[in-house]
């Protein structure tokens, strides 16, 4: 008899991705997304993911096995409905957590993103500075900081809300890589359920904003300029249970499991 608890990598690969597939089902099913929506919608994230790799159309073509006409219908659906909104919600997000931990110039900035195209930093700051999101004190050497009077790390809005949404989903991709593929003691997950009164939501909203967040910031700032400082990303998140399964029993007219 096989040992339970061995399994062939290549069906562990599977087991995984399933597992990862099923939230998604889970979202179209409440939705109602007819499945060739759904399966549109994973062939322009793969056509998505291998353009950022740098292949060029026709290895993209060959890798999702479908023809160089698809292949250009995928490109042309990816341009036009996701990869603007995109870029318009990464970088200045990213200078803001910067800019939260500590004042720093333009150019400051520019050097710690150093990857980054210099105009797209300048435009995003003056995006964020527009915004009233940041603002640039005078003086000989400039200072950028946080309005904090209008200030918040969460942004509410459907822009911010895709974007963050990307960034939680690419950590926790890396973080199940780890945990299965690596066995990688740095990737951590964790899920705590636990009983909570109405007004005691705020306990949580304060531990993030005034514990955590002032944490990772000294931490990120205490590693800038470090040789051996490595990037790493954090994701919480919390929510009652039954969110989707309730909005497909209001689609279906079921009155759902309460159990």
């Amino acid at each position: 008899m096989n040992d339970p608890t061995d399994i062939d990598d290549r069906e562990l690969q599977r087991r995984v991705l399933y597992a990862i597939v099923r939230p998604l089902v889970r979202l179209a099913d409440a939705f109602r997304v007819p499945l060739s929506d759904v399966v549109n919608l994973v062939q322009v994230a793969y056509f998505h993911h291998l353009r950022d790799k740098g292949l060029k159309l026709a290895e993209i073509g060959e890798r999702l096995d479908v023809s160089e006409r698809s292949a250009k219908r995928l490109a042309k659906q990816l341009r036009e409905t996701f990869v603007d909104a995109e870029r318009r919600y990464d970088l200045p997000v990213k200078i803001e957590f910067m800019i939260w931990a500590t004042p720093m110039s333009r150019t400051k900035v520019n050097q710690l993103l150093g990857a980054e195209e210099p105009a797209a930093v300048e435009q995003a700051i003056d995006q964020l500075i527009a915004e009233g999101r940041l603002i640039e004190e005078e003086g000989r050497t400039p200072r950028l900081m946080v309005n904090q009077r209008v200030n918040t790390l969460v942004r509410d809005t459907w822009l911010t809300r895709i974007g963050g949404l990307n960034s939680f989903l690419g950590n926790l991709g890396d973080a199940v890589f780890g945990r299965f593929f690596r066995a990688e003691p740095r990737a951590m997950a964790r899920t705590l359920n636990f009983l909570i009164r109405p007004g005691d939501r705020a306990v949580l909203e304060r531990f993030f904003m005034e514990t955590l967040v002032p944490v990772v910031q000294q931490v990120d700032e205490d590693a800038q300029g470090a040789e051996d400082a490595e990037r790493f990303r954090m994701s919480l998140c919390w929510a009652p249970y039954h969110y989707v399964e309730d909005e497909i029993a209001a689609a279906t007219g079921d009155e759902g499991d309460e159990s």
